[in-house]
């Protein structure tokens, strides 16, 4: 074989090697790794610097034509020093608080989870949020769906599942 087409080979068995699944995501170079519902497609990404971010959208068919859409975020920080985590998560908290028409959800939330209802504009959304310190990383996973009167029960789970899915897979091991 000539060397170019060793080279290629090579590049080829590489790119192989590190392909991800459907559904199977990372950041920071690989250290923070998470899955997510294959369907649910990226709508944004920043996978280099700091912060990094990787976007989905989440169609529920109730949207279409309400000017309203689902979206779940999953954003890293490289802090400098981790003893910055609390206040940088006090930080979002209170900027949560601080939307129109906030209201707590605790009945049933995981206390490791934030959940909540606020108006983005004119319309209530539910939102879903949760902080980890993972090496010198700040990782924020963020859920955020419309209240719309169209959205079915099997929809509603489905996302539920898929925001647990992201949740959980996130959570350093």
């Amino acid at each position: 074989m000539r060397p170019s087409a060793l080279a290629i080979l090579a590049v080829a068995f590489a790119s192989a090697a590190f392909a991800q699944s459907p559904g199977e995501y990372s950041l920071d170079q690989g250290f923070i790794k998470f899955s997510a519902p294959p369907a649910w497609p990226v709508i944004m990404q920043k996978t280099e610097g700091d912060p990094q971010f990787i976007a989905f959208q989440v169609k529920d068919p109730a949207d279409t034509g309400s000017g309203e859409a689902t979206r779940v975020t999953v954003e890293t920080r490289l802090l400098n020093d981790s003893s910055n985590f609390q206040a940088m998560v006090n930080r979002d908290v209170d900027k949560a608080k601080q939307m129109p028409g906030y209201e707590q959800r605790t009945e049933g939330v995981d206390a490791t989870t934030l959940r909540y209802f606020a108006r983005n504009g004119k319309t209530k959304y539910e939102y879903r949020e949760t902080w980890y310190l993972n090496g010198h990383l700040l990782v924020h996973a963020r859920c955020a769906r419309p209240m719309l009167d169209k959205t079915t029960t099997q929809w509603t789970a489905e996302y539920e599942k898929g925001c647990a899915q992201i949740m959980a897979s996130l959570k350093p091991h």
